[in-house]
């Protein structure tokens, strides 16, 4: 049985000295490509005053303060991203929360942060918007990965001294866009 398995290998292991699984052999490139596009995705919670307005007491003449976050990832190295907040379904000369029937308001403003990052600073000083200064610029270097998250502090206020009428929950609605 040894015997024949060895011949057998023998055989096989002549028959395939000196051939080749090819005749000839020729080569040429072939470019191989890929194209990354430039994407942003963007996270948003909801926005609620830190407190109740007192329009009586509290807030006769001070403002009401809160602070809330926007977070977006953008393709590594991104530039001239920018973000923007729209005016609200209740704008007229300015921001406005509305009463459930839309006939009572309450002014309020959201602001940029002095710069990128939770920890902001807020001066209540440059509103949001959608176009020109209205627009926060985020530096390419902010995006050092596709995984990175970059915060953005919105600064909201509601004006002290205002007159209510009514009592009750006051909403809006507004868009969060990041431009890339």
């Amino acid at each position: 049985m040894f015997k024949k398995i060895a011949i057998a290998t023998a055989t096989a292991a002549l028959f395939s000295i000196g051939q080749s699984a090819s005749a000839g052999q020729t080569t040429n490139t072939m470019n191989v490509t890929a194209t990354v596009n430039a994407n942003c995705v963007v996270t948003t919670a909801p926005i609620d005053f830190s407190g109740t307005y007192d329009p009586v007491v509290t807030n006769a003449s001070a403002s009401l303060d809160f602070t809330q976050s926007i977070v977006f990832k953008c393709t590594n190295s991104s530039s001239g991203v920018t973000t923007g907040i729209t005016n609200g379904a209740n704008y007229s000369s300015g921001r406005r929360l509305a009463d459930t029937g839309a006939a009572n308001f309450l002014n309020y403003e959201l602001y940029q942060p002095g710069a990128v990052g939770s920890g902001a600073s807020c001066a209540y000083a440059q509103a949001f918007g959608t176009v020109g200064a209205g627009l926060f610029a985020v530096a390419g270097s902010n995006f050092t990965g596709s995984a990175t998250n970059v915060t953005v502090k919105i600064c909201g206020r509601v004006p002290g001294a205002q007159d209510v009428p009514a009592t009750g929950a006051y909403t809006d609605v507004v868009t969060v866009n990041v431009n890339f």
